[in-house]
Formats: structure tokens, sequence, C-alpha cells
């Protein structure tokens, strides 16, 4: 069962060289002093000055590179990598394309460097947007966070997919042990127990060493480590990542060590506790995608009793040890509090249903009970009736929970609200 359905030559004549020179020396007192645009783009560059190893660009949904670019200045510096955070690009633009050739063009000119390796890394909607970039651009390399590919079989560089066990796009990622994707040594899907967020910094790096060592050839080093890895998992009885950290030991091998890399992968998919692992996992995936379906239609039949007790049975089952399981239903919550988000905007914004807004926010709240958009849609809904101190009270607490969003804002408030509740 496969859920995966996705970056620029002189000729000189001697003679006359030399009036040519003085002529070009004459007109640059005359020529207009080249405009220096403002770099719109954060950086950063190794310690010492080596960039060698390429450029990584990072992008995330809501404009806040920083939030992983900072933890990489290390790895940067190991591995001579100059690193790019685009704070233009967010969630909704269109002309992201035009944005991330913007800055990575002028960081390359800005640098004096010619043709240098690239590699691109975006969490969820930037993620998308990384991979729509690298389809039509030539890069080296494309780590993909949060969000699943829709060009599988068409990128022709090292791709790296990462999600957390807890994510609802998790099941974007996921292929199954006897997907042809498990052998396909140019693609590597990796989890962490996390749900929709950037992946710890570790396993960011874990995406790079694929992406750097595989533009080599491989890894013995790398893959050994993994391959142990593996049987430490296996001892452990954590089937899932024990099949997962072979089958990263196996896209680590150099070419010598394929096939025996590709037999100890082969032999622990045919392990029955494996075997049984992925099966009931497979089961649980398709009980889990007709339970979105089912779940979002009851969002607008179902009343608030039924859904408070519909979610005291998700949290029930989200905290059981049983990881396949608990996994499941940890991302039904997670997909619901998104599609409560999307029903509310849509509802308060003149496209979807307004009658049903109070339940969906009584929904929202349910699932999502310290989400700052929670409080600025209570915000909203009070300015709207004329309520402007419940407005700014509901957004004091939205700030305290780290809203920022101004674009999102300007959508609702006047600019005299925004600017009274400093946003």
């Amino acid at each position: 069962m496969t859920k995966t359905a996705y970056i620029f030559i002189i000729i000189a004549i001697l003679l006359g060289a030399y009036s040519c020179n003085n002529n070009e020396k004459s007109k640059a007192k005359h020529r207009p002093i080249k405009a220096i645009h403002n770099i719109r783009y954060s950086q950063y560059i190794p310690t010492d000055g080596d960039i060698s190893g390429g450029i990584i660009v990072i992008m995330d949904p809501h404009s806040k590179p920083y939030l992983v670019m900072d933890s990489l200045h290390a790895y940067a510096d190991e591995h001579n990598l100059a690193l790019i955070g685009i704070k233009d690009i967010k969630n909704g633009i269109r002309n992201y394309n035009e944005i991330i050739n913007r800055d990575l063009n002028q960081f390359i000119e800005n640098k004096a460097i010619g043709r240098i390796r690239v590699y691109l890394l975006g969490f969820s909607g930037a993620a998308r947007m990384a991979e729509y970039f690298a389809s039509t651009h030539k890069i080296d390399g494309l780590i993909m966070c949060g969000a699943g590919m829709r060009r599988v079989n068409q990128l022709p560089f090292p791709t790296v997919l990462l999600a957390g066990t807890k994510d609802f796009n998790f099941l974007e990622q996921y292929y199954d042990i006897n997907d042809k994707l498990t052998v396909n040594k140019n693609i590597i899907s990796i989890n962490f127990i996390g749900k929709h967020q950037w992946p710890p910094i570790e396993t960011i790096m874990i995406g790079m060493d694929f992406i750097i060592n595989r533009k080599k050839g491989g890894s013995s080093l790398l893959s050994d480590y993994y391959e142990q890895q593996s049987i430490s998992y296996m001892n452990n009885k954590n089937y899932y990542f024990a099949f997962k950290s072979m089958e990263i030991a196996y896209k680590f091998s150099n070419n010598a060590d394929t096939d025996e890399a590709l037999s100890k992968l082969s032999a622990i998919k045919n392990n029955p506790n494996v075997k049984r692992y992925f099966d009931r996992t497979n089961l649980y995936i398709e009980e889990e995608m007709n339970r979105y379906k089912s779940l979002t239609e009851a969002m607008e039949i179902q009343d608030l009793k039924w859904w408070t007790n519909q979610l005291n049975y998700i949290n029930h089952r989200s905290n059981k040890k049983d990881p396949i399981s608990s996994n499941s239903y940890a991302r039904t919550k997670s997909y619901l509090g998104l599609v409560a988000f999307s029903k509310i905007d849509h509802a308060l914004s003149g496209k979807g249903n307004a009658d049903l807004l109070s339940k969906y926010m009584d929904i929202y709240e349910l699932l999502e009970p310290r989400s700052p958009y929670l409080f600025f849609f209570k915000a909203v809904n009070s300015y709207r009736v004329g309520d402007y101190e419940r407005a700014k009270a509901e957004m004091v607490f939205a700030k305290e929970y780290d809203f920022d969003d101004k674009e999102m804002a300007y959508r609702y408030f006047s600019s005299e609200f925004i600017n009274k509740v400093c946003i």
C-alpha cells in the first residue's frame, strides 16, 4: 500500500587591448553607481568564510526561517555551507518562485560565486513551494518537512521526506515495506516522534547527511551506524524504526556495498514481527483516512455534546501505549484542528457557513484550547458585534500564545485597532 501517492566566457582580442582598457578607465569615472538592492533574506556564512559545500535555502510557511536556521550554524561550519533564510515566504503567496530566485541570485551575486550546489529545506506549505521550485530549477537536493511529494519519480536529485509520527501529513510521506521506494536510493523518508512541526535539528542533519553523501556515492561509516541503530531498535521491539533505520543504512551504503546492504534490508522486511507491524499500520491508515472523511462531515451535523464525547474518545486512544493506534488518533486530532480552523476562517470571511460559526469555534476550543488563533477568532467575533473591549482582551491572550500573524489581522481588523493591540 503506497501513500505516496513530488537549479549560469570571455574572448579577449589581444590587438587593441591596451586602448580598450584605457577607454574603460576613462568611462568609469562617468558611470552611474550601480544600485545595491536591500537584502531581504537572512544569511549565515561559516566562520572561516568557506562556502564550497554549497547553499542551504531555508523556508518557513510563516516567514520564520530562524526557527531552524540558528540551530544549523555548527553543521554549516563543519560542511562549509552558507545558509539563506527566506523571510518573504509564507502560506498563501503565489510569487514564491520570484522571491526564491531574487534572494538566491542576489546572494550569489553579492558573494561573486559561480555555479554552486543549492539545497532547499522547507516546512509544510513552504516545503510544497520548495518542491515546485525544485521541479523547474537546477538544484542539488531537497528536504521536505511535514509535507508529501507530488513528483516522487521525477526529481533527479536526492530527496528527503521528514515527518513526525503524529503529524497529519505523515500519511503523505508514508510508504509500505514492499513499496519500490524502499529500495530507491535517491529518496528517503525519515520519521521522528512529534506532531506537525519543524523536525528536531538532529533529524534535519540526517537528511542533509543523506543528500551530501548520496552525491558522493554513499558513506560506509554512516551506513554501519544506522545498521547498528536498527539492531538496537529490533532488540527493543521497536519494529517500525528498526526497519526505517535499516532502510537508511541501505540508502547510505556505497555502490560496492549495495548488494550486502540490500540483503540485510530484505531480511528485516521478511521478519514476521516487522511484517505484522506494517500490516497493522496499513489497516490503521486505511481506517484513519475514512475517519477523516466521516469526522469532517460530522462537523456540520453533530452537536457539541456528541463532539465532546468523540474527542474524549480520541484523546483516550491517543494516549494508549500501542504506537500504531496512538499515533493514528493523534494525527486525527491534529487533522480535525486544521479542519475546524479552516471552517472558522471561511465562515468569518463569508466563504463558509456563518450560521455554524459558534459551533465551529466551540469544537476548535475542544481541539486546540491553547492555540493563539482560537483567541484571535474570539477577538474577531467580539469585534464584529462592537464589543471592542472584549476583542482587545482576547487579543491579549492571543499574543500571550505568540500570535503575530499581521496579514491575517489586517483581514478582519482596522489599522487603528491593530495599532492599539500592538500586533
